[in-house]
Formats: structure tokens, C-alpha cells, sequence
């Protein structure tokens, strides 16, 4: 329990981090980050497909809850939280109601708690996919963090107030995982498979358009692909080292 707590706490930090570059050098890097959300897309959908489904179609019902977790965010962004877009803030004017910045917390809060449950489930599995999936996590974390607390900051609030927001998702992920240790040790499964079904929502529908955007930077539909072979090279490499 501790092990995957810790890789929450590490996947938490980020969340944080990501919001201090933005409270401290609003619009710097931003560039660098794309990459990460290039990069991190390709990674993601490989370690739903490979590993995350075939570890949890094992139980009744299993794809049911990938259903579930993929419509259930999808329900969520766009009726809770309208306003929300992963990447930078594309329909500027929408986020000018100091509302919005909050409705964005509530979507991305939704994300970061199945980030935790991902993380604590795929430790429960194996050593190796828990590891999988920790860095599946990380490689979206630092622009979520960035991207909350730039929503922030659009939305009229304080650095103080786009700080909070990145520390509050860092504490959702790790809340995503204690919840995951403490009621799933008997449904690691279907944790999983809401996971998945999350994990797929996230890649496919807010990072993959962020790519397929005609103003990005160069190179990152080929950063997607390398994604999915820096995917291969992990998956391969954990499996020597961990075991299944």
C-alpha cells in the first residue's frame, strides 16, 4: 500500500509543479509542454489497450465499465463543466466568469482522482503495470497542473487562488488512490476497467485534438508515435526487471 501511495504522492507533485511554472512564468514553456501532451497521448492509449483492458476483462461485465468510465467523463465535461479544455485555454472568452476556473477544477478533479485509482490498481495487479501506468500518469501531469492554472488565471483569480487549484488536484490523485486500497482490494478489476475507460477519454478526446490543432508546433503527431514506442520500450523493460 505504501509503495503505490508514494508513486500517487510523486504523480500528485507534479500536478503542483505544473501550476507553479504557470504562477511564476505565466506563458513560458508552454511550448515544451505540447510535447508532453503529444507524447503523453500516444503513451496513454498504449497502456489502455495493452495492458489496462487485458488485465481487467477477466471479470463479469468488464467492458460495461470501461463504457462507464468513458461516457461518464464525457457527461461530465460537458454538462458540469462546459468550459473546460485540456489544453491551452482555446475559447478564451468563455473563461473570463470567475465560475468557469472552478468548473474546470470539478472537470480535471474528475481525471485526477482515476489517475490515483489507476496507479493504486495497477500496483494491486503487478509490479510492472503499476509502474506502467505511473508514468502513463506523469507525462500528462505537469500540463494539467499547467493547464488548471492558467484556466485560473483567465478566470480573473489570484496566483494564490491557481496554486490552490494545481495542490487541489495533486490532493484528488492521491485521494483516487488511498479510496482505490481501502474499498477495491476484492474489485482491482473493474477499478481498473473504469480506469481504462477513463484513460482512453482523456487521451483520445482532450490531448489527441490538442495534436491535431493546425497552429501546433512541429513534430507532434511523430512525438505521438513516439509515444507509443517509448510504451513498447517500458512495457518490455518493466516486464524483464519486475515481472508480469
Amino acid at each position: 500500500m505504501l509503495t503505490y501511495l508514494a508513486f500517487a504522492a510523486v504523480a500528485a507533485a507534479a500536478d503542483v509543479a505544473g501550476a507553479a511554472i504557470v504562477t511564476r512564468a505565466h506563458k513560458h514553456g508552454h511550448a515544451r509542454l505540447r510535447y508532453f501532451v503529444a507524447g503523453g497521448a500516444g503513451f496513454m492509449l498504449a497502456a489502455a489497450f495493452v495492458r489496462m483492458l487485458p488485465e481487467s476483462t477477466h471479470v463479469p461485465h468488464a467492458f460495461l465499465f470501461v463504457l462507464l468510465g468513458y461516457f461518464g467523463v464525457h457527461l461530465f465535461e460537458h454538462t458540469v463543466a462546459p468550459h473546460f479544455h485540456f489544453g491551452e485555454e482555446v475559447h478564451q472568452e468563455a473563461l473570463l466568469r470567475p465560475s468557469a476556473g472552478w468548473l474546470a477544477v470539478l472537470g480535471l478533479g474528475v481525471h485526477t482522482v482515476f489517475d490515483g485509482v489507476a496507479i493504486a490498481a495497477g500496483f494491486m495487479v503487478s509490479p510492472s503495470l503499476g509502474a506502467i501506468l505511473f508514468i502513463a500518469v506523469m507525462l500528462h501531469k505537469l500540463p494539467e497542473g499547467f493547464t488548471i492554472a492558467s484556466i485560473m488565471l483567465a478566470s480573473g483569480h489570484s496566483r494564490g487562488a491557481a496554486l490552490a487549484a494545481g495542490t487541489g488536484l495533486g490532493v484528488l490523485t492521491l485521494a483516487g488512490a488511498l479510496g482505490t486500497s481501502l474499498i477495491a482490494q476484492h474489485h482491482v478489476a473493474y477499478a481498473l476497467a473504469l480506469s481504462a475507460g477513463v484513460t482512453i477519454y482523456v487521451a483520445a478526446s482532450d490531448l489527441i485534438p490538442e495534436v491535431n490543432r493546425e497552429d501546433n508546433a512541429p513534430g507532434l503527431a511523430y512525438t505521438v508515435f513516439g509515444g507509443l514506442l517509448f510504451f513498447v520500450v517500458v512495457d518490455w523493460a518493466f516486464s524483464e526487471i519486475l515481472g508480469h
